[in-house]
């Protein structure tokens, strides 16, 4: 005897009426719609450490973009199959068309067997518009605008119906004499399901129980009505692939329908409240949420609870409803807790409807070498509790840290940064590494790291895939570097890829990563590109000794091509327009500050003979030279005198307005101290300011006012001063103000007890 169970996947209506019928059955074998690859690892279903959502692995171990995940919740029907099948120690199976030939479908690129729809004709095909959605078309004769909704209403909300399955399999048939031909797929995946029933009536079963999806029900339960030779026929000459099969945890939030999971529920959170007590659902749903709304601070009270399951029962009266569903239960909640405004729940909704809901894998299951190694590493650095969690977490947190904060001085933070840097070489993308300070590109690196933790399900996929690369996490990123190393081609992209290795103490490829430097550099010629190079190296030097690793042949590199820098940038800087001298300046600006942090007698010289070079080429732009001057000046190597010379000479009338506005804006990159503290550099901008034209002035203004503008608020506000200042000294001289000594000097002592000078 063969019974067919249709149901809906992680149905929790169809959970509960499974459980019913397989104990009415006692079936001596259940075959369950899902990927005979899976079969040995079925049994695993009795360990109490394996905790839904969890999900089993499907993957071709030749080429990972073959991979498939069969999800499952512990309201799921399959879920419940499996577990009742081998608590009662009955053959349990899966039966649908296996991964491996359907991997190898899609190798093959087999030739499409499906009819042609084309043949019907136009006027029958209006005639049966709605067999193209059956669901939606039942759905819309009840009174439903979707069918989800209409099948929940009708079959997941009830406590349990054996009699459930024969409407099901009734009005699936109906539905299913009308409908078109099936996909080609459809047709090969079912042509195997009912081969593995004969299979298993041939081996003796004479009671089974078939778990499937309620649309395959009508021909599975006439399966007597295929020949057996068309269903060979269909499969004939289908090629598998090798596959392996592992469980891994899931979450909510990937069962979800919002996810883009085409199985998914709307609210995995609601249905597992639906399965576990549907008679105090909703009690249980509206205390949740008085929960959530507390943990955020916003009121929430018994009497809101009490309101709220009011109102979701009588909306479920008025629909007819045998129960609130979601859509009743949020609408109350929205009016009771939330005074009728969505933005309130909003904050809660993700936990409310999707859930939060981790699975759990055990120890035991089969792992490759590498993701045995990884959690090895996990445990060994103390990151278990950040791992299989939905939610994003921060590294260390605490009331003083909320974004956390690890210390690289500590050996045992210091492994932690290895592990998260080796796994985001590898793609593993578990941490996000967030700079703990506002920076430019010419920030420092410091003592300190903020990790944000956010593990996913994609993340077990590129573990595997990484596999490839070594059988320890330290060995796959190595391997991967070497790889990566022989692909690049230009020097920026080397010098980023050694920071990563050094980050990730990688210290076994750092002798063949810095050979590929050295060749590479020899052989560029593109000045820009050893510029753009420097400052990841110079960070390494600078801050190696934090992270305790080898540095000394990255130092080597340095001293090689800072000098080829010196001599070929003056050149470079030649014939830029504007915006490609902004950037240029930038440049030099980032060079000038990573070779300060050097400190090298002989770097320095090097690079103020390159500087002053470019103060004397005319052809370059002046927004460079102006740049070059003010960073000469900061260091000492232009008196305030020879700086007066060159900002007068640029500023000079007869000099064209848009250059000399470019110089200014170059001097003062950044910061316009140098005009407080010197008045006579104040004296020159104030003169060709005052020398200008009204016409030349309204043309240079947007130009000032941008270069004005980037400084920061308190020195914006002292030139202000100064400006003042200026104005009332030009008034005093005009002026003769008298004033008494001896009157003034009584308020002194006052004056210097408000200003707390004693």
């Amino acid at each position: 005897m063969v019974t067919v169970f249709g149901i809906r996947h992680h149905g929790p209506g169809s959970s509960k009426s499974l459980m019913k019928a397989l104990e009415e059955l006692a079936p001596d074998c259940i075959l369950i719609e899902g990927p005979p690859d899976a079969n040995d690892i079925i049994h695993h279903v009795q360990n109490e450490e394996l905790i839904p959502p969890s999900a089993i692995l499907i993957y071709n171990p030749k080429d990972f973009t073959q991979v498939v995940y069969y999800p499952f919740a512990a309201f799921s029907p399959e879920w419940i199959a499996m577990c009742y099948g081998y608590e009662q120690g009955i053959n349990t199976e899966f039966m649908d068309l296996p991964q491996s030939m359907q991997f190898g479908m899609a190798n093959a690129q087999l030739e499409d067997k499906q009819i042609d729809l084309a043949l019907i004709s136009e006027q029958e095909g209006k005639d049966k518009q709605h067999i193209n959605d059956p669901f939606g078309y039942i759905a819309n004769l009840a009174g439903y605008t979707d069918s989800e909704r209409w099948w929940e209403v009708y079959f997941e909300r009830s406590e349990g119906n054996t009699q459930t399955f024969s409407t099901i399999l009734e009005l699936m048939s109906a539905l299913r004499e009308q409908a078109p031909q099936e996909s080609s797929h459809t047709l090969m995946r079912e042509a195997f399901m009912r081969k593995t029933i004969r299979a298993k009536i041939k081996k003796g079963a004479t009671n089974i129980a078939i778990v499937c999806g309620a649309w395959h029900a009508p021909v599975l339960h006439h399966y007597k009505s295929f020949k057996a030779s068309t269903d060979n026929a269909i499969l004939k000459g289908i090629k598998k692939v090798k596959t392996k099969a592992t469980w891994i945890p899931w979450t909510y939030h990937r069962l979800a329908t919002s996810s883009g999971y085409g199985a998914g529920v709307i609210s995995p959170a609601w249905y597992e409240l639906l399965y576990n007590d549907r008679n105090e659902v909703t009690i249980r749903w509206m205390t949740k949420v008085a929960h959530l709304f507390r943990q955020k601070d916003l009121d929430a009270s018994s009497a809101h609870i009490i309101e709220a399951v009011r109102l979701a029962e009588t909306l479920a009266t008025i629909r007819s409803l045998s129960i609130a569903g979601i859509n009743e239960l949020y609408e109350a909640a929205v009016t009771i807790f939330s005074g009728g405004y969505d933005s309130q729940m909003d904050l809660i909704e993700n936990e409310l409807i999707i859930g939060d809901k981790v699975g759990q894998v055990p120890e035991e299951i089969p792992m490759i070498p590498l993701q045995e190694d990884l959690m090895k590493q996990i445990k060994s650095t103390r990151l278990t509790q950040y791992w299989n969690k939905a939610e994003p977490i921060w590294l260390k947190a605490s009331d003083k840290f909320p974004k956390g904060k690890i210390d690289l001085r500590i050996d045992a933070d210091l492994k932690k940064s290895h592990l998260l840097h080796r796994l985001n070489l590898l793609g593993i993308n578990w941490g996000t590494l967030h700079i703990l300070k506002k920076s430019s590109n010419r920030s420092s690196g410091n003592q300190h790291e903020s990790w944000e933790l956010h593990w996913r399900p994609e993340l077990l996929i590129r573990i595997i895939e990484v596999g490839m690369w070594g059988n320890t996490v330290e060995i796959a990123a190595i391997n991967f570097v070497h790889t990566q190393m022989s692909t690049i081609h230009k020097l920026p992209d080397l010098t980023k890829l050694i920071k990563e290795a050094v980050l990730a103490d990688l210290s076994a490829i750092i002798p063949k990563l810095s050979k590929c430097f050295q060749d590479l550099a020899a052989v560029t010629t593109d000045i820009i590109h050893l510029i753009d190079a420097l400052p990841e190296l110079i960070k390494l030097i600078r801050y190696g000794s934090v992270r305790k690793a080898n540095i000394e042949l990255i130092q080597i590199e340095i001293d090689k091509i800072l000098p080829r820098i010196c001599i070929g940038l003056p050149n470079v800087c030649m014939a830029f327009n504007d915006d490609a001298s902004k950037e240029m300046l930038d440049r030099i600006l980032s060079t000038n500050y990573f070779i300060n942090i050097l400190n090298k007698k002989e770097h320095n010289q090097f690079w103020i003979d390159s500087l002053l070079k470019i103060t004397t080429y005319k052809n370059i732009n002046a927004i460079i030279r102006g740049g070059c001057i003010r960073i000469l000046f900061d260091k000492n190597e232009l008196t305030i005198a020879q700086t007066a010379k060159e900002m007068s000479l640029n500023l000079s009338l007869g000099n064209e307005l848009a250059q000399a506005a470019n110089w200014l804006e170059g001097f003062l990159e950044g910061s316009g101290l140098l005009l407080i503290h010197h008045q006579k550099l104040w004296n020159i901008l104030d003169e060709w300011v005052k020398g200008l034209s009204m016409d030349g002035f309204k043309l240079l203004l947007p130009l000032l006012r941008r270069t004005f503008s980037s400084f920061p608020a308190p020195e914006r506000e002292q030139l202000l001063r100064l400006v003042k200042s200026r104005e009332l000294t030009e008034q005093e001289k005009r002026i003769n103000i008298s004033y008494s000594e001896r009157r003034g000097e009584k308020a002194i002592s006052t004056a210097q007890l408000l200003l707390g000078i004693r």
